[in-house]
C-alpha cells in the first residue's frame, strides 16, 4: 500500500503509463486522427470528470435504497448493487459526458470517430480509477489491462451507436436514431455490473470469459467502422473525382477544417477547375493557408484574372525560403504544365535581383 504524495506520484505514473500504451493502440486504428481537429487530451480530462460525475450517481442511488440492499445473503446484495448501481453509474456517467463532446462540441465527424471519442473519455475514466484503486489496494497490473480494455470495450460499443445517431440526425426520426442508443446504454451498464458479480462471487475466469465475449464486439465494431472509406485519407490525383465528392461530404459536417479546404483546392487544381481551387483555398484565412497557398493563391488569381503583374506572387518568395520555392517550382511544374513557365520565370528572376542586392551589400 502506498501514502502520502509519493503513493499519489507513484500510482499517477504506473496509470499514466498504461493509459499512454492504450492511447496509442486506439488511436492507431485512424490514421487520420490529427486532421480532424481531435484533441486526445480533451477527451481524458473529460473522462476524468465522469469518473467524479459516476460519484454523484452512486450517491445518488445510495440515497434510493436508503444505504444498500439488505437481504440474508451478501451475494444477493451484491448482484443487486452491481446491477442497479455500478454499472448504471459509470456507464452513464461516462455516456453523458461523452455526449456533450460528442454532439454539443461536434466531434463526430465519420463513422469511427464515435467509436473512438468513447473510448478516449472511457480511458480518462479508467485512469482515474486506477490511481485511487493503486492508492487503496496497491495492486494495478491486472486492472491496467482488464479495466482499462473493458471500459473502453463498453464504451466502444454505445460510442458506435450514438454516432451513427448524431450523423444521421437528417436521415432518421428522433425514435429511430436513439432508442438503439438508450439500449445499448443500458445493455452495457447490465453487462459492465454482471461482469463485477461475476469476479466478486463466481470467479476471475468466468467475468474474463464474459468480457472475452465483449472484445469479440467491440473488435469487430472498430474493424466495420475502419473498413468505410475516410474523407480524410490521402487520396491520389487520379482519384479527384471521388476526393472531392467525400471531402464536400465531409465538409458539410466539418466546415472549419484547414487540412480538408487545403486538398480540396489542390484536387480541383488537378482538374483544371481554377476558380473552383481559388474559392476553396478562400475559405481558410490568409495566415492559416501559410506563405505556400497564398503564393499558389496569386498564381491561380493571377490566371483567372490575366494580370500576373499585380498577383502578389512575389511578395510570399522570400517567406517561403529555397527549401519551399524548390517545393513550388516542382509542383508548379506538375500541376499547370507548360503554362508553369512564366512563374518559374518570376521566382528565378526574384531570386536573382536578391542574390544581387546581398551581393552589393558593404
Amino acid at each position: 500500500m502506498y501514502y502520502g504524495y509519493y503513493g499519489w506520484f507513484t500510482a499517477l505514473l504506473i496509470s499514466a503509463g498504461g493509459a499512454w500504451v492504450w492511447l496509442k493502440l486506439v488511436t492507431r486504428t485512424d490514421p487520420n486522427w490529427k486532421y480532424k481537429g481531435h484533441h486526445w487530451y480533451l477527451y481524458i480530462l473529460a473522462g476524468v470528470g465522469s469518473a467524479f460525475l459516476s460519484l454523484a450517481f452512486y450517491q445518488f442511488g445510495d440515497l434510493v435504497t436508503s444505504g444498500g440492499f439488505y437481504s440474508r445473503y451478501a451475494a444477493v446484495d451484491d448482484f443487486w448493487f452491481f446491477i442497479l448501481i455500478n454499472g448504471p453509474a459509470e456507464e452513464w456517467a461516462k455516456f453523458l459526458v461523452y455526449l456533450i463532446i460528442a454532439k454539443g462540441l461536434g466531434r463526430v465527424k465519420e463513422p469511427r470517430d464515435g467509436v473512438l471519442v468513447a473510448m478516449m473519455v472511457a480511458l480518462g475514466f479508467s485512469l482515474w480509477e486506477n490511481i485511487y484503486y493503486i492508492i487503496i489496494y496497491g495492486n494495478i497490473g491486472t486492472r491496467l489491462v482488464i479495466s482499462s480494455s473493458g471500459h473502453m470495450a463498453y464504451a466502444a460499443i454505445w460510442g458506435y451507436f450514438s454516432g451513427e445517431a448524431i450523423l444521421q440526425a437528417d436521415k432518421k426520426g428522433w425514435m429511430e436514431r436513439n432508442v438503439p442508443v438508450v439500449t445499448s446504454v443500458f445493455v452495457l451498464a447490465f453487462i459492465h455490473g454482471f461482469f463485477n458479480f461475476l469476479i466478486t462471487w463466481v470467479s476471475f475466469w468466468a467475468g474474463l470469459s464474459l468480457k472475452a465475449v465483449l472484445y469479440v464486439g467491440t473488435l469487430t465494431i472498430l474493424y466495420n467502422v475502419c473498413q468505410i472509406p475516410s474523407a480524410y485519407r490521402t487520396f491520389s490525383y487520379e482519384e479527384s473525382d471521388e476526393a472531392i465528392k467525400s471531402i464536400r461530404k465531409a465538409l458539410a459536417r466539418d466546415q472549419s477544417n484547414v487540412v480538408l479546404w487545403k486538398r480540396l483546392g489542390f484536387y480541383e487544381l488537378y482538374l483544371g477547375r481554377d476558380d473552383h481551387a481559388i474559392d476553396s483555398w478562400k475559405q481558410i484565412s490568409e495566415k492559416s493557408r501559410g506563405p505556400y497557398l497564398n503564393a499558389w493563391l496569386c498564381i491561380l488569381t493571377g490566371r483567372s484574372s490575366g494580370d500576373s503583374e499585380r498577383s502578389g506572387f512575389e511578395r510570399y518568395l522570400g517567406i517561403l525560403g529555397a527549401k519551399g520555392r524548390s517545393a513550388l517550382r516542382r509542383r508548379l511544374r506538375y500541376f499547370l504544365k507548360q503554362d508553369a513557365t512564366k512563374w518559374l520565370k518570376k521566382i528565378d528572376q526574384w531570386e536573382s535581383r536578391m542574390s544581387r542586392s546581398r551581393h552589393r551589400r558593404p
